[in-house]
């Protein structure tokens, strides 16, 4: 009896680990993931402290300055998703027969770039092989890593830049980034101051062989008649003549007012003066570069009068005309 209890209990006893073992095993997670985006947004570049010098530096902001001389234009550009963000920075300088969209020209604007892709300055227009641009002085933060640098443009007006007796020459930077937006700065201006050069291309001038009495005789040399000069004035301007005194052989002479001068006509000249005093056809005359210009002298011989060789010195000079 004992024994038969004993054997049904380790029948049962197998029974249930056999279900046991017949049920899945089933084991808790320990690891998982969850992806994450954190979006920085984009930075619109800022531009501060903005300033117009010379070389000095002395600020030229509101002030006169020079043609063919070199200034700076600096500013701080910051850009908080780094200075690697920004496309270009961009300067444009107009004059008041200009406007900030007009076409790049030596008299009256110009475009200047630093491109941040290249790390290199260059000069848009008007100068085709970066004439006005001095890019050994134009400067870019050596770190653009960083959030914020200074930007300084170094640059030159050529000779004939629009003349302005006040500050109505004016400066816009703008600081682009690689997503276009920007922004800009117009607070900076300045006036030229005016500028011309003469060169006289016939260094002399003569009348050969003529007799006692001979009157209105054109020079004979240059061959053509005429003296050739070569002016550049960045406004309207006037040529003017004087003679040092009285034409002179040892002790003889010929009267400086027996000279006459005019661009083209005897019967509109005038006789010389030791005084500056305008050329006729010559006053009132555009503004540009490499301008060639010319007149003519003539002269009257005293009767009588000594030979010889009389000599005196001509001058001439180029005034902005009024």
């Amino acid at each position: 009896m004992n024994q038969r209890k004993i054997g049904i209990a380790s029948i049962l006893a197998l029974i249930v680990i056999a279900v046991f073992l017949a049920q899945p095993l089933a084991f808790a997670a320990t690891v998982d993931t969850s992806s994450g985006t954190a979006t920085v947004s984009n930075d619109v570049p800022t531009i501060t402290s903005p300033s117009f010098t010379d070389t000095v530096p002395t600020s030229k902001n509101g002030a006169q300055i020079d043609v063919w001389a070199e200034y700076w234009i600096q500013a701080t550009v910051e850009d908080l998703n780094k200075l690697t963000d920004l496309n270009y920075i961009k300067f444009i300088i107009w004059g008041p027969s200009s406007t900030e969209g007009g076409a790049d020209d030596e008299a009256d604007h110009y475009t200047f770039t630093y491109t941040q892709s290249t790390d290199s300055w260059a000069e848009v227009g008007p100068g085709a092989s970066d004439e006005h641009l001095i890019s050994g002085n134009s400067v870019d933060p050596a770190n653009q890593q960083l959030g914020s640098g200074v930007f300084k443009l170094a640059f030159k007006l050529a000779k004939i830049a629009e003349h302005t007796d006040t500050a109505t020459w004016s400066i816009k930077i703008i600081a682009m980034d690689d997503q276009a937006t920007s922004d800009s700065d117009s607070s900076l201006t300045f006036g030229v101051n005016y500028y011309a050069e003469l060169v006289i291309n016939d260094g002399t001038h003569a009348w050969s062989g003529q007799a006692p009495g001979s009157n209105d005789v054109l020079i004979t040399t240059p061959g053509n008649g005429k003296i050739d000069v070569t002016i550049t004035s960045n406004n309207a301007y006037t040529l003017q003549a004087k003679g040092n005194g009285a034409l002179v052989s040892g002790g003889n002479t010929i009267p400086l007012i027996n000279v006459e001068i005019h661009a083209t006509t005897l019967g509109s000249a005038v006789g010389l003066t030791t005084s500056y005093a305008n050329i006729g056809g010559l006053t009132s005359q555009s503004a540009g570069a490499s301008q060639a210009k010319s007149f003519k002298l003539w002269i009257s011989m005293p009767s009588p009068q000594e030979g010889g060789d009389y000599t005196y010195i001509l001058s001439i000079q180029v005034i902005e005309a009024t």
